[in-house]
């Protein structure tokens, strides 16, 4: 029978299972794969600038399908290898399931310590570096199963919690041949999500039935489910009201009647609100972090409460489940992972299963009960939304220059309304983080944000998959100075693939959110502002003319008039567009809640309200 070598079988594996995209770059440890992909298949090759940046554009695609084919990354060997671990930690902590396929030196020479293998601690040993941060990581070592190797973990990326994998193949097994017969790869391709447990759908429906003032907090496994209709249809058919944590923005359409917007530390006051003032929490697919919760002081739910579930349950329920107490917050609590399930508050009901199942499940189970009048409670929360909207009505217009950064956010959100509202946008961390939680605010369910591992420069590439998986749509990146220097080189990936992608850098030549709290806490900055030691002035490279030597276009915004003509200019061009915006360095970081952080290991620290 004819034969092929294994990276030619793997790249028709791929073709055949649908991959659209290889993002990667070119060492000598997968000449073998990357030449299959390149010249035996249809795949289409990104090559990126550098292979963390790779990682972060294989997120993005992911985050806008949520589904297979997966995104594949082509990595090489030695610092090309490790040069990704960051962005695939990113990936772990943020559940994106992606496909790292990284090349090895020989077998041949294994544990000889030749050129960039990582053989100290035992021959070839760099996916033990991966596996904390990975759901799989493994080392192919004979080319008779490396199929069976790659299809498994294929397979482990897309079922139960989404994860990256990475499959690491060594040269020689890359060349060596292998059977022309591909086996079946669709079993691997089919992966059906956890459904909640009866008993406990029975008793998590009894708790809401009686709930008087529920609260729905969907976090990023809504998305990771594509569970946005669900979600919807539960929150009507129970007149619930939802916030989001900022890894779920946009799992809740903004616009929506029962939408509070983001909640936590950067939330809306009516979000948090309704946190402090809830019977019930409903939280899915959040494990609830310190970022949503505000440090775990919003929400009052309690270790131990005595009491019954309210009402008639048939069947056995193990324990004493927590009944109506005043003043106390019940958790209902869904997760696909069940480590997460009472990571940091104790659940009435905790229900492992994915957030599709899980709400419609339940949905299904309080179809058929009659549930309190909840309009005193959504009247109670529009006053308060009112309240926050005039509270922070100056911020969103504010007409200081340098601009401030909550009318950057809004004027984003508006014109994106207006003129593409399904445009993919991803915001990134620092200063930002403390403002387009509550103030952008798009109608589409593509906005993205690196929510826990808080990457710098993650959106600068990840926007880029983004726009890939929507057929090379328009996409935009908000993201600082401080981020955009350490992942800008992607503009020249999006000038070779002729992409509309636009970045709105916010400079001021600091690490402001670092700065602010450090002020805050010590009266002084340490490592916070980039200076020149010739002049003390703050300084950066020349952005906007930084990403015309790519070849984009760029615009520098100085005054907030300008800000929206300048981003409608950067959307009309169709093609990659920095536009350089100048804010204000004294602007104090947007905080619904202000809460301690931990300093002195000697004093003792317990969730819950201030006391």
């Amino acid at each position: 029978m004819a034969q092929r070598n294994v990276a030619g079988a793997i790249a028709a594996l791929l073709e055949i299972m649908g991959t659209e995209f290889v993002f990667g770059l070119n060492g000598h440890g997968n000449w073998a794969l990357l030449d299959a992909i390149e010249h035996e298949t249809k795949i289409r090759g990104i090559p990126a600038r550098a292979e963390d940046q790779a990682v972060h554009m294989a997120d993005g695609y992911w985050r806008m399908r949520r589904k297979a084919p997966l995104a594949v990354v082509a990595t090489s060997v030695g610092p090309g290898n490790m040069n990704i671990v960051s962005a695939v930690a990113s990936a772990f902590y943020n559940s994106i399931a992606l496909l790292v396929l990284a090349g090895a030196g020989a077998t041949h020479w294994f544990d000889r310590g030749g050129m960039e293998e990582s053989y100290r601690q035992g021959p070839e040993d760099w996916v033990a570096v991966l596996k904390p941060i990975t759901k799989k990581a493994i080392l192919v070592t004979r080319p008779d199963n490396a199929l069976d190797m790659f299809l498994r973990a294929y397979q482990t990326a897309l079922s139960g919690r989404p994860g990256p994998v990475v499959v690491q193949i060594p040269f020689d097994i890359q060349h060596s041949r292998a059977p022309d017969r591909l086996p079946d790869p669709t079993p691997f391709l089919q992966c059906y999500p956890p459904a909640p447990n009866p008993e406990g759908v029975k008793a998590a429906a009894a708790l809401f039935a009686a709930a008087e003032r529920p609260l729905i907090m969907a976090g990023g496994g809504v998305a990771s489910a594509r569970a946005w209709e669900e979600l919807a249809r539960f929150a009507e058919l129970t007149e619930t009201p939802v916030a989001t944590t900022a890894t779920g923005k946009g799992a809740f359409p903004e616009r929506h009647p029962l939408s509070l917007g983001c909640i936590g530390r950067a939330g809306t006051g009516q979000a948090n609100e309704a946190a402090r003032h809830c019977d019930l929490l409903l939280a899915v697919g959040t494990h609830l972090t310190d970022i949503d919760t505000g440090g775990w002081t919003l929400f009052d739910i309690p270790g131990d409460i005595p009491g019954d579930i309210p009402g008639d349950i048939p069947g056995d329920i193990p324990g004493d489940i927590p009944g109506d107490i005043p003043g106390k917050t019940r958790l209902i609590h869904l997760d696909i992972d069940p480590s997460e399930l009472g990571r940091v508050y104790p659940a009435s009901v905790a229900l492992p299963c994915d957030a599709a199942a899980g709400l419609a499940a339940l949905g299904d189970a309080l179809a058929r009960q009659e549930h309190p009048a909840r309009a005193a409670w959504l009247s109670t929360l529009e006053a308060a939304r009112q309240r926050w909207l005039d509270e922070t009505a100056a911020q969103r217009g504010s007409d200081l220059a340098p601009l401030h950064y909550a009318r950057i956010c809004h004027d984003t959100a508006q014109i994106l309304c207006e003129i593409d509202p399904e445009m993919p946008v991803f915001f990134d961390t620092g200063h930002l983080l403390s403002f387009a939680p509550a103030f952008l605010s798009p109608l589409s369910r593509h906005v993205g944000h690196d929510g826990f591992f808080h990457r710098m420069g993650w959106s600068a590439s990840a926007i880029i998959g983004a726009s890939l998986a929507e057929g090379g749509r328009p996409a935009l990146a908000l993201l600082g100075d401080g981020s955009f220097l350490m992942g800008g080189l992607a503009v020249a990936t999006a000038v070779e693939q002729n992409l509309p992608v636009i970045w709105v850098v916010l400079t001021n030549r600091t690490l402001q959110i670092e700065r602010e709290l450090m002020l805050r806490l010590y009266g002084r900055e340490s490592f916070c502002d980039y200076r020149r030691t010739d002049t003390g002035e703050l300084w950066n490279p020349d952005i906007a003319l930084w990403a015309q030597a790519m070849g984009a276009e760029s615009l520098r915004v100085t005054k907030p008039e300008d800000y929206a003509p300048a981003l409608r200019r950067a959307l009309a061009a169709k093609r990659p567009f920095v536009v350089e915006v100048e804010v204000n360095r004294d602007i104090e970081g947007y905080r619904a809640v202000w809460y301690p952080y931990p300093n002195n290991f000697y004093e003792t620290w317990t969730p819950g309200p201030p006391r």
